[in-house]
């Protein structure tokens, strides 16, 4: 399925104040500690849990009063995305209206709209409307106005557009890598990759569990970046627990070769950040992916981003999949941003804005990443 994020726009959330982003397929997003470019993944991350039903609005991974920009007065928060499903345009928007001196947040507004501009879905302080795909009326009902009555639609015949719809945005991958975080055993699979990918050994055993092709991909890519790499295995060590090891080789003084196996929390930062993002490159299968993420090139050695990049960009073009990228590398600047970046700028009033890199800057002598760290792109 293509699925491509066009647009995000985001109102009073932390430095996004009032910010509007437009989106390709590739996309880096450049700019200064601070600039929101981390703020924006939070953002989708958000609404990718809440349309998953799997937090309210006042939790802290999703829209608490907490999250509200510090120097405005307003206490409502607005989200909107616009992405492309195969050949339908959606507009979903939701507000949120927060009271800090009570602790009390609610969703005032959630609605989706298709390509026709045909209402699919619509729900108004605590009123939802149904439609069907032809945009006709369903039912009505209350709803709790604490968490997102989207995520809650069962899916029927009649609502295959909005089902399209969610399970799109509950597909993609919103990522840091923190290695040291990541377990290295799961006692059952995940559909979603977490935040910061602890749980990546439960998400690649489902990968791998539905399409087994998956894991050879994936180990092929390793065997190319990791010196004495050959394999990975999921060991069963509890009736449903499952550990993930990597088989290495080393060459003995005699040059015969030796084999030995590590658990995944065994093996270095670097080289488990390199079993995560190769993973997100070969465990989607052939239906595309869209990936959100923050730093990359963390744990990763100069020599070893750059295969990677390759890699992801012949992702991009050959699948339906789309990668936006948060970076202050300079390999990955270099690389992606003449083509692909935009630049992230707070103003004086501290609101943050986004714009395309400037031709001047494309069209010097001084490489991107040299006029990103003088300020002059």
């Amino acid at each position: 399925m293509i699925f491509v994020l066009e647009r995000i726009y985001i109102k009073n959330y932390k430095c996004l104040a009032d910010f509007n982003l437009q989106l390709q397929e590739t996309t880096l997003l450049l700019g200064d500690n601070g600039s929101g470019k981390t703020a924006v993944l939070d953002v989708v991350y958000g609404l990718r849990q809440l349309l998953a039903g799997e937090v309210k609005i006042t939790d802290p991974v999703a829209f608490p009063s907490s999250t509200l920009t510090r120097w405005q007065t307003c206490q409502e928060q607005q989200f909107e995305l616009q992405l492309r499903l195969e050949s339908e345009s959606f507009l979903y928007r939701l507000q949120v209206e927060h009271d800090p001196g009570i602790g009390a947040s609610r969703i005032t507004r959630e609605k989706l709209v298709g390509e026709d501009k045909t209402v699919l879905f619509d729900c108004n302080m605590g009123e939802v409307q149904l439609y069907r795909d032809d945009g006709s009326e369903g039912p009505t009902y209350r709803t709790d106005w604490g968490e997102s009555a989207l995520a809650r639609v069962v899916e029927q015949p009649t609502n295959t557009r909005l089902t399209s719809f969610l399970n799109a945005v509950r597909g993609a991958v919103v990522c840091t890598v923190r290695p040291h975080t990541i377990r290295s055993v799961a006692a059952r699979g995940g559909h979603r990759l977490g935040r910061y990918a602890d749980n990546f050994v439960g998400w690649y055993r489902n990968a791998v569990l539905d399409s087994p092709g998956l894991a050879r991909s994936h180990e092929q890519a390793l065997q190319g970046v990791m010196d004495g790499f050959e394999s990975l295995r999921l060991e069963r060590i509890g009736v449903d627990t499952r550990e993930l090891r990597l088989r290495f080789s080393s060459v003995n003084g005699d040059r015969s070769a030796g084999r030995y196996w590590l658990r995944l929390d065994e093996i270095s930062d670097g080289q488990r950040a390199l079993v995560v993002l190769y993973g997100l490159l070969h465990l989607h299968g052939g239906d595309g992916v869209l990936m959100l993420l923050d730093e990359p090139d963390n744990y990763v050695a100069l020599p070893e981003i750059q295969p990677w990049l390759m890699e992801l960009l012949e992702l991009c073009e050959e699948t339906p999949s789309q990668a936006i990228i948060c970076s202050h590398h300079p390999e990955i600047i270099d690389f992606l941003g003449p083509d692909y970046g935009l630049i992230l700028r707070r103003n004086a009033s501290g609101n943050a804005t986004a714009r395309p890199i400037s031709q001047p800057a494309l069209t010097g002598s001084l490489k991107l990443s040299e006029l990103a760290a003088r300020g002059d792109a």
